[in-house]
């Protein structure tokens, strides 16, 4: 999560909340000595965290739970703690993935046969928070499949309040420097849901025929999808080939304004972060039609497509048109600002003076 929505769109939340008056109280902020990246170690700080959720709750009373994603430390063992010691307090919190999204591969392969609970988790949320209204209607639509009173249930606590980007860092890093060619981005974890054995595949055949670079912001250590085949990109195309071995933010966000062209070849999206700062930046994403990718992009005929074929005539047009891709850039930059902190925090003090009863 060193340059994903954990990090960047958790801080512009938080900052956001203090701004408006709230003391934030953190159980889980502090990572060692569990950060080591294994899923040992985040278990361990998940149960680590379990305790200090306890021990505030019972201790400091908090008015309000925030939980940043259902699926991290559970709502269900946290409403738990709460009929434990008789403490009731109102808790709210995204899901920013879920098994009831057949695209989500990426959770049903990390968590098997645990889509139940993940049901269990919405259901002991106050207010679901949803990045898009894509998987709003996704979810519901698919727990409607299973029982149609558990998800009217669901819906009536739903909320479509987005996840927003941080536009005030991602300005500061601002640079009008360009990279020498045209550079190709792909920003998306390397996981099977993200799709990057495709745009490699696809990648290599534009990049025979024309002189671009592509830029891969992820780590690909060797646990991670297409490792092999980004190190024989990378031998066959040498220097073009640029490795970002999961940036720091301030040289992440600055390499997004020096490339050109963003790329996305993902199955499952809910909302699109990296896809947003891409966007914000001027970049010219081009998006498969599925997913929350119409959403974000406002139906823009000009970005989305639907085969890979598609993509790679698309991503040639734009190469050889850069003033095309320019325009372009700029109309997606324009569609980004509706995730700005302004507007995402507006809809979640919405949500949060409803459920605390304040008169806004």
């Amino acid at each position: 999560m060193s340059i994903g929505y954990g990090i960047t769109a958790s801080s512009v939340i938080r900052s956001s909340l203090s701004k408006s008056g709230f003391e934030l109280i953190r159980p889980l902020a502090e990572l060692e000595p569990f950060d080591d990246g294994s899923r040992s170690a985040r278990l361990r700080w998940v149960l680590r965290g379990y305790e200090r959720i306890a021990a505030d709750i019972a201790e400091r009373r908090p008015d309000l739970i925030f939980v940043f994603h259902s699926f991290s430390a559970f709502p269900t063992e946290i409403r738990r703690i709460m009929i434990e010691l008789g403490i009731q307090v109102p808790m709210i919190g995204y899901t920013h993935g879920s098994h009831w999204d057949p695209s989500d591969s990426f959770r049903r392969n990390l968590y098997p046969q645990l889509e139940m609970l993940d049901l269990a988790n919405l259901m002991a949320l106050d207010r679901i928070l949803f990045g898009s209204d894509f998987i709003k209607t996704t979810i519901l639509d698919n727990v409607g499949s299973l029982n149609h009173g558990i998800a009217r249930s669901v819906a009536a606590r739903s909320v479509v309040t987005g996840i927003p980007i941080d536009t005030g860092f991602i300005d500061d890093c601002r640079t009008y420097e360009k990279y020498s060619r045209t550079t190709v981005v792909f920003n998306h974890a390397l996981v099977p849901a993200k799709n990057p054995l495709q745009f490699i595949s696809m990648i290599k055949r534009v990049m025979a025929e024309f002189d671009v670079n592509v830029l891969i912001t992820r780590a690909a250590t060797n646990n991670a999808t297409g490792f092999a085949e980004i190190r024989a990109l990378r031998k066959q195309f040498g220097e073009r080939v640029l490795l970002g071995g999961d940036m720091p933010l301030p040289n992440y966000f600055r390499a997004l304004w020096m490339s050109d062209i963003q790329v996305s070849t993902a199955a499952h999206e809910s909302l699109g972060i990296a896809t947003l700062e891409a966007m914000y930046t001027e970049n010219c994403c081009l998006l498969p039609h599925r997913g929350s990718y119409p959403e974000i992009c406002a139906n823009n005929e000009d970005v989305l497509y639907g085969s890979i074929d598609e993509l790679e005539h698309r991503l040639i047009h734009f190469i050889t048109n850069p003033e095309a891709a320019r325009l372009v850039g700029r109309t997606l930059s324009k569609q980004a600002r509706l995730h700005d902190a302004a507007a995402v925090n507006s809809r979640l003090m919405n949500v949060i003076e409803d459920i605390l009863g304040i008169d806004g």
